[in-house]
């Protein structure tokens, strides 16, 4: 088994889960990839992707794991296939369930005063307007960093019961009446509160 880490920025952001999942099927068989398929019917590459990232958040830490044999050179052999916005950093072999383990995240959010209403968020906690209501949230909040007015580094909860960066941004921006723009950066993902890079790529 490897894993691979790859970014996701720019117009590649725009692009569902499943045509990211596409994506990097296309770009494994165009680089020659040994990687395995599944049996049955309707046989398929036996990847195994992180959490789903929303649409329209970009990330520096996503990662994808192939049942395939190992060679220090095959990001090298995708970086040159890969369109603009996607880019694979690095890889390592290891055999772990990316979906299940890895359950946090770092975001950089950006917005006007964002910054300031995290910071009072972090003080009087964090809701969301849903259908049946308010929502505390604030459980889903592991850390927060103000960096300056307009941004702030949030870190959350991620996976099935974990609280999506941008309906955070937007629910603290329709709070304060602002209506405005903003962007939301995935820096980090974690494992057990362990930045998932020392667990899947540990140096010697």
């Amino acid at each position: 088994m490897v894993i691979f880490k790859f970014q996701k920025t720019s117009t590649a952001a725009l692009a569902a889960h499943v045509d990211t999942l596409r994506a990097v099927t296309y770009l494994f068989r165009r680089a020659g990839l040994d990687v395995q398929y599944s049996q049955g019917y309707n046989p398929h590459m036996e990847l195994g992707f992180s959490p789903p990232l929303p649409l329209g958040t970009e990330s520096l830490c996503e990662y994808v794991s192939a049942k395939m044999p190992f060679s220090p050179c095959l990001t090298e052999r995708l970086s040159p296939l890969c369109p603009p916005g996607l880019k694979f950093v690095k890889c390592a072999e290891g055999s772990v369930n990316l979906a299940a383990e890895i359950d946090g995240a770092q975001y950089l959010v950006k917005a006007a005063g964002i910054g300031n209403y995290v910071e009072e968020g972090t003080k009087n906690g964090f809701f969301l307007q849903t259908d049946k209501g308010e929502k505390d949230v604030s459980s889903l909040v592991y850390a927060t960093q103000k960096v300056d007015d307009n941004s702030a580094l949030v870190t959350l909860a991620l996976g099935n019961c974990g609280l999506r960066a941008d309906k955070l941004v937007k629910s603290l921006l329709a709070q304060h009446g602002a209506d405005c723009d903003y962007s939301v950066l995935k820096t980090v993902a974690y494992i057990k509160g362990v930045d998932a890079d020392e667990i899947l790529f540990p140096t010697k």
